[in-house]
């Protein structure tokens, strides 16, 4: 889901025909999601011994880097190396929703609905900087209130997801 909706964040960049083009950037993102969160669950069967699979159930990838075959130090630089991707892939995903969080309260603040000094530009970058400051500020304030509590954050992207459907003037 995340990667179909960072099409929607760079659609603006992808060369003619733009059409295409997505459908098979579209395509490949779901073959590779697909193939990835079966392949993982697969080889997490395979590999992470009965008697401490429980321990991994939040963590696949990383009861698969830690029960791999070799030194216990290789092993320990793989999982390093599954922490680094996987925090660079949260960190696009965390880009993504302040890019999105932006667009939605510059429309708000060009409504009339927030106060005319948020929506204000920065003179170098022409970016709504105290939007962009205060969306990152809550990001880091629901990290720290929430450390490793999924059902908190799970909420809010219910509703956003909820808020953002096309549908919803349908459901009221």
């Amino acid at each position: 889901m995340s990667g179909e909706e960072s099409l929607a964040q760079v659609y603006r960049e992808i060369e003619a025909p733009k059409l295409p083009n997505l459908k098979k950037a579209g395509l490949i993102i779901f073959i590779y999601s697909l193939l990835f969160t079966s392949l993982v669950s697969f080889f997490a069967v395979m590999i992470i011994p009965d008697s401490t699979r429980g321990k991994y159930l939040e963590n696949l990838i990383g009861g698969l880097a830690m029960n791999l075959a070799g030194p216990f130090t290789l092993r320990l630089a793989f999982h390093a190396f599954v922490v680094v991707v996987g925090t660079m892939i949260l960190a696009g995903a965390v880009n993504t929703a302040i890019v999105g969080s932006n667009g939605v309260l510059n429309r708000v603040s060009e409504d009339g609905v927030l106060a005319d000094c948020s929506g204000s530009r920065t003179v170098n970058f022409g970016t709504s900087h105290r939007i962009i400051n205060m969306v990152v500020a809550f990001q880091i304030l629901t990290i720290l209130l929430s450390p490793g509590r999924r059902h908190v954050s799970r909420q809010p992207v219910c509703l956003r997801v909820i808020w953002s459907s096309p549908c919803r003037a349908s459901r009221f």
